[in-house]
């Protein structure tokens, strides 16, 4: 369960802007996100995240309480990825203007163009971009 919370938090900055596949069932998730991609120097744009095992798929906005259980309308707007938990049964992914709610066995991650990315690499990459930033934040004073 840990890796299927925290590709949530390794995507922070990331924004969510569609789904598609089979809800329950596997569902695969874009994400663009544009630092990371350009830090992969792969010439990707954005990053799939497939679901396996989805069995629950819900968003509830901040301004209201209205469940949004249509996983494809959610990819109407941008879902600014902040920051994510595990809870008992589901992951509460909190974004700028809501929570979403996922709840699925395993994940894998993949580039724009089909190719298979590890979290590993994902988690390095996020890492070493961050440090650098902060780097140059150091530097610049």
């Amino acid at each position: 369960m840990s890796f299927c919370v925290e590709i949530w938090n390794v995507l922070h900055d990331g924004s969510i802007v569609a789904f598609r596949g089979e809800h329950p069932g596997n569902l695969s998730v874009k994400v663009e996100i544009r630092y990371l991609c350009e830090a992969l120097a792969t010439g990707s744009k954005f990053l799939w995240v497939h679901l396996l095992g989805c069995t629950d798929v819900a968003y509830t906005p901040f301004e209201n309480s209205n469940l949004v259980v249509d996983f494809k309308s959610l990819g109407n707007g941008e879902l600014e990825i902040l920051s994510a938990k595990g809870e008992d049964s589901h992951i509460s992914i909190c974004c700028t203007e809501g929570i979403l709610r996922l709840s699925y066995v395993d994940a894998t991650c993949e580039l724009d163009n089909g190719v298979p990315v590890t979290f590993a690499t994902l988690s390095e990459v996020r890492k070493k971009y961050w440090d650098d930033w902060e780097q140059r934040g150091k530097n610049d004073v």
